[in-house]
């Protein structure tokens, strides 16, 4: 039968030792047990300075605020347009008249300037040229009458040639006068005419003038449209800058109070972590110093067992059998 044997070696420390593993336990319970404060993050972030909130004040009240400027420069803009395109209707109506200027004269124009008392003029004249032709043919009868030839052939012969010459006379100063009245009639209606024609060109020029001029003041009024327009973009323009020089200023602020801030929370956390840093320098220090423990060593032997006694009676009764010839071993318990 073997014998198994049983070696158990225990390590047991130093007094010292041992009290300082045993005080560095409860250390460590106790640290674990309380546990770390979580810091309310939220308190750690920097808030907006003054500056910022101003340039996002301003920023607020500025969205739409070229818009005024940018309908009054629409406005503006319109009204240009407007005188422009009054200037050139005003070149039209120019252009008009320096045409009519170009219009050939009408010769039957001279009606218009002829004299409506000529022809009373004319009868008045060959009443008057009758009246001494009476008085002449008086005056022929007359002395015919103291010769004792009145009504004879020679009073008759002077008398026609009287009528006659009368009658060429009248119809010689009629023609001279309607001849007269005609020409000066032309003259009139070819200086109207010429007149009416200095007038057109002057009037079209005028126009052509007025409606440059229009037309000027329509661009001029446009382009001060264009300026209305521009100076609300530009007050955009410079209220941004404001703006951005606002956050730059801010942002600067801010970012030394978020420095300030994460200070803080770093010396919280490492606040938090010291105790735990504590505890793991005890442990190292504890791991680094030379230990003088001693071992013990215990050896035990089991018990024998009821087989293993059965087993051991057997073998000796076997034994006895072989020295005593046969004898059966278990004759003892056979009845006598």
């Amino acid at each position: 039968m073997v014998e198994v044997t049983k070696t158990q070696q225990e390590t047991v420390l130093p007094e010292y030792q041992e009290k300082f593993l045993k005080d560095l336990f409860e250390t460590a319970k106790t640290v674990v047990g309380e546990g770390q404060a979580i810091p309310k993050y939220e308190d750690y972030v920097a808030a907006l300075t003054p500056e910022q909130l101003k340039a996002i004040e301003i920023g607020a009240q500025g969205i739409g605020a070229y818009q005024p400027m940018l309908e009054e420069g629409a406005k503006t803009l319109a009204s240009g347009v407007t005188t422009l395109g009054e200037g050139a209707d005003l070149t039209r109506i120019g252009a008009g008249e320096v045409g009519g200027a170009t219009g050939r004269y009408d010769p039957s124009s001279y009606k218009e300037f002829m004299d409506p008392y000529q022809e009373e003029v004319i009868s008045k004249l060959q009443d008057d040229l009758e009246r001494q032709r009476q008085i002449q043919a008086n005056q022929l009868a007359g002395q015919a009458a103291g010769r004792g030839a009145f009504g004879g052939s020679r009073e008759i012969v002077a008398q026609t040639e009287l009528g006659r010459g009368t009658s060429e006379l009248g119809a010689k100063l009629g023609a001279q006068l309607r001849s007269a009245g005609f020409k000066q009639a032309q003259l009139q209606a070819q200086k109207a005419f010429e007149d009416q024609q200095k007038r057109k060109l002057g009037a079209g020029q005028l126009f052509g003038q007025l409606g440059q001029g229009m037309g000027k003041l329509g661009v001029g009024i446009g382009g001060l449209g264009m300026q209305q327009a521009a100076l609300g973009e530009a007050a955009q323009g410079l209220m941004g800058k404001d703006i951005n020089m606002l956050l730059g200023l801010g942002g600067l602020q801010q970012q030394q109070n978020q420095a300030i801030l994460s200070g803080g929370l770093q010396s919280f956390l490492a606040g938090q972590q010291q105790p735990f840093t504590e505890v793991g320098f005890l442990s190292d220090i504890f791991r680094g110093v030379p230990s003088t423990s001693s071992t013990i060593t215990s050896v035990s032997k089991p018990d024998p067992s009821l087989v293993s006694q059965i087993g051991g009676l057997a073998t000796g009764i076997y034994g006895l059998s072989q020295a005593g010839g046969n004898l059966n071993p278990f004759s003892f318990l056979s009845p006598r």
